[in-house]
């Protein structure tokens, strides 16, 4: 029982001595005024009612006081309103109790003069207003407990001193009521101004979640749409911002251009500088694009160092030439990155909608088609797309039906060519060429509709279909006891940088018995340009780990450096035919081959000649020290039948 008593006393005492929050002083300030207004009202309505019962003197001293209370508090919450409460200190809390008092202090007076001291006026009315204010007041302070309990106790308790010290014979009656309604109001104030703090706690763990909610939400959006490096849009929210422009184009007949941009050279900043000089290059010119470009342009990052601006409202080539020139200004202007000068220049591609397309995936490959352009011309420079790109565009549409039309037929074939040991004369292999006849009987040039195959994403598809070919082939030479050597299988840079579908196809050829026994990967110097650089070395380390080995087509024709040479486990270089052509008339050809021969031999690697024709041109490649030629001299590219009597001829010939 004592436990039970003293946890109550506790935690009475713990409600008593309970300190406001900010939020409890708030609400009471922001209530204040209308307090004061019903208390001058109540005021004015009791005064007017008791002018027949007399007290004159009384009445306008209780009414001035009254007013002048009122407009003092009133202009304190008006002052206090205006200041965001952060914390409440102990003193305000008893300046709040205080405040509290003096409200009550009118209606304290009111009781003891009418009851007590039995001056004029009408007792039931006193005490009716009396209650009101009661009530009153613990709703206006249910937030400050303390305060409403000082406020309720001094009414209560001038109340009940009046009708002792007026001799009512209901005194003790009065006394009991009183006690029970101030334990009622009491009550009402401690539940409602909890349910009131409960509703506070719960609003802010709402507005929290909220708050957590849109932080996710923003966090959310910029992984999905902001580029890291420079803070630009990336190519997913740029897509969805040309397929915008392009809506509005069509609803307002209103045109813009689309600029896409490469820095170049890009690639050398990141080879001699390091990556982290090309990341600061990339913010760098994104800073510089935001300064250049008003406001209302979209600006992107693609990936690697491609850029892209939608051009609000302007659709006319005379407005997109000086942004151009703007822009390549910009960036020919040197930038200083860890304490390296760097010139970053760029060329830039750009069409126009709707007068180039209206669609945004045409957009973007004839703006590519621009750049492009520009970059093969001279960079540094600004190409609109033009007829001359859009007949481009047409054949490589007519292209592409073709290509996808040859991809579920029979129009594509394997053609393979001998390489043959220039000092002896042996067979070592072949490489294989695929080619497409239409079935009017035209050719299609593999440069041609291979690089449409990249463009169009068709090439997976084409790999696929030679590399499936090429291991049937084999196999069936295999089983007609013939020794092809080691057959050389084109790689595109794509597939290199793309890895699954090669390493999905190098794991065909071995479910089918094929390895680096039979296969030698041919690779361009495209693999060493561009985005996916080096994951494109790791693996093509990784597949010569696996005993496959590299060829590097058309050396020295490409992008690719010495440097670029030491970084991939190459086992063999192939001279490009242009080289071979005049090799027997003209120096420099001569010299470029003994160079590149030279170069091989010092890495111990094999040297290839391609395209040679004639005895002349073989005796100086030996000569030169080359150690193995393709071309007519020896076959031209034939099929897996011809190859495979090919194969029979050169083993009698060798038995």
């Amino acid at each position: 029982m004592l436990r039970l008593i003293h946890s109550l006393l506790a935690r009475i005492g713990a409600v008593l001595t309970k300190h406001p929050s900010p939020e409890d002083v708030a609400s009471v300030v922001h209530g204040t005024p209308a307090g004061v207004i019903v208390t001058v009202i109540n005021a004015l309505i009791y005064a007017l009612g008791s002018l027949e019962w007399g007290g004159d003197a009384f009445l306008l001293i209780w009414i001035g006081a009254v007013m002048a209370l009122g407009l003092t508090l009133g202009r304190m919450s008006k002052r206090a309103a205006g200041r965001k409460v952060t914390r409440v200190s102990a003193r305000a809390a008893r300046r709040l109790i205080a405040t509290s008092v003096l409200l009550a202090t009118p209606w304290a007076v009111l009781p003891l003069h009418v009851l007590g001291l039995h001056g004029a006026g009408e007792p039931l009315i006193v005490l009716l207003v009396c209650t009101g204010m009661l009530a009153g007041g613990a709703f206006m302070l249910h937030r400050a407990f303390v305060a409403a309990l000082a406020f309720e106790g001094t009414i209560l308790a001038a109340v009940i001193l009046s009708f002792h010290l007026g001799g009512w014979a209901q005194a003790w009656t009065v006394t009991l009521y009183a006690l029970v309604y101030g334990a009622f109001l009491a009550y009402f104030a401690f539940r409602i101004g909890e349910t009131a703090r409960q509703r506070d706690d719960s609003l802010a763990a709402l507005s929290r979640a909220v708050h957590s909610l849109r932080q996710a939400r923003d966090e959310n959006y910029l992984l999905a749409n902001i580029d890291d490096t420079t803070g630009l849009l990336n190519r997913k929210a740029f897509n969805a911002r040309l397929a915008e422009a392009v809506a509005r184009q069509r609803a307002s007949g209103q045109g813009f251009s689309l600029l896409l941009m490469d820095l170049d050279r890009f690639k050398n900043v990141n080879d001699l500088f390091g990556h982290g000089v090309g990341d600061d290059l990339l913010a760098e010119i994104a800073r510089r694009l935001r300064a250049t470009l008003p406001a209302g342009d979209v600006i992107a990052r693609l990936g690697g160092d491609e850029f892209a601006v939608i051009l609000a409202e302007v659709a006319d080539p005379a407005q997109i030439r000086p942004i151009a020139g703007r822009l390549l200004a910009a960036f020919d202007q040197p930038a200083h990155l860890a304490g390296r000068r760097v010139h970053p220049g760029a060329s830039i591609g750009a069409v126009i909608c709707p007068n180039d397309a209206a669609d945004p995936v045409e957009l973007l490959l004839k703006a590519d088609l621009a750049l492009n352009r520009a970059k093969e011309t001279g960079r540094g420079q600004c190409l609109l797309f033009d007829e001359q790109l859009r007949r481009r565009v047409i054949e490589s549409n007519r292209i592409e039906a073709g290509l996808r039309e040859a991809l579920e037929g029979e129009q594509l074939y394997v053609q393979y060519q001998p390489k043959i040991a220039l000092t002896d004369g042996r067979l070592l292999g072949a490489e294989a060429l695929v080619r497409w006849r239409r079935p009017d009987g035209s050719a299609i040039a593999p440069d041609s509709f291979l690089t449409i195959a990249a463009e169009r994403g068709l090439l997976p598809n084409l790999s696929r279909r030679i590399a499936e070919t090429v291991a049937a082939d084999l196999q069936g030479w295999r089983g007609a006891g013939l020794c092809p050597g080691k057959i050389a299988l084109n790689i595109h840079p794509d597939d290199i940088k793309s890895p699954e579908l090669l390493l999905d196809t190098i794991a065909m050829f071995e479910a089918g018995g094929i390895d680096g026994r039979d296969l030698l990967l041919e690779i361009t110097e495209g693999c060493f340009v561009g985005r996916g650089t080096d994951m494109a070395i790791s693996l093509l380390d990784a597949l010569a780990d696996r005993g496959y080995e590299l060829s590097l087509d058309d050396f020295g024709t490409g992008h690719a450096s010495l440097g670029d040479l030491k970084k991939v486990p190459v086992a063999e270089l192939k001279i490009d035919r242009s080289f071979i052509a005049g090799l027997s008339f003209r120096r420099e050809d001569r010299a470029i081959v003994a160079a590149i021969a030279e170069i091989a031999r010092g890495m111990g690697i094999r040297s290839v000649a391609e395209g040679v024709e004639d005895e002349e041109q073989r005796a100086v490649l030996v000569e030169l020290g080359v150690d193995v030629g393709q071309g007519f001299l020896w076959s031209s590219p034939m099929d897996a039948a011809d190859f495979a009597r090919f194969l029979a001829r050169d083993a009698r010939r060798s038995g």
